[in-house]
């Protein structure tokens, strides 16, 4: 289990969240990405359609009762773990034992947040406490 701990600001995190999108679908390996409700699943779809001239991610968002879709990219808007992906990447703050459900995950760090800066700080902790492998990605040296 690898956790990336990516330093971002709350207005760069949605772009750096698909281009950490498109470098795993590049490697071929399904993501899923956790947001906290549809309408930010949504806004995340909208997103990966536009954020890149020429870049192009089969997508879909999942809906809680349906069967999974079978595109390489999932939009879950709940802490659900679909079968078949173990790359995980959180728009917001996720349970440790969650993530640690996934081969690898993408967590951010708000340099701008103080609330959430702290928030990353103790997950951090928790994680090396679990023995994850965990690589800080500072601000700037994103994919």
């Amino acid at each position: 289990m690898i956790i990336y701990f990516a330093e971002t600001t709350v207005a760069e995190q949605r772009g750096l969240l698909c281009r950490w999108t498109e470098r795993f679908h590049t490697e071929k390996k399904p993501v899923q990405i956790l947001v906290d409700s549809m309408y930010e699943a949504q806004t995340i779809d909208q997103l990966l359609w536009t954020f890149a001239q020429g870049s192009f991610i089969p997508h879909s968002i999942f809906n809680p009762g349906e069967a999974p879709p079978d595109d390489p990219v999932v939009i879950t808007p709940v802490e659900a773990r679909l079968s078949g992906f173990d790359t995980l990447i959180c728009d917001l703050p996720a349970d440790l034992e969650f993530i640690f459900e996934f081969e690898t995950a993408v967590h951010f760090i708000m340099r701008d947040d103080e609330q959430r800066r702290g928030q990353s700080r103790a997950l951090w902790q928790k994680a090396r406490e679990s023995r994850a492998d965990t690589v800080h990605v500072p601000y700037g040296n994103q994919p």
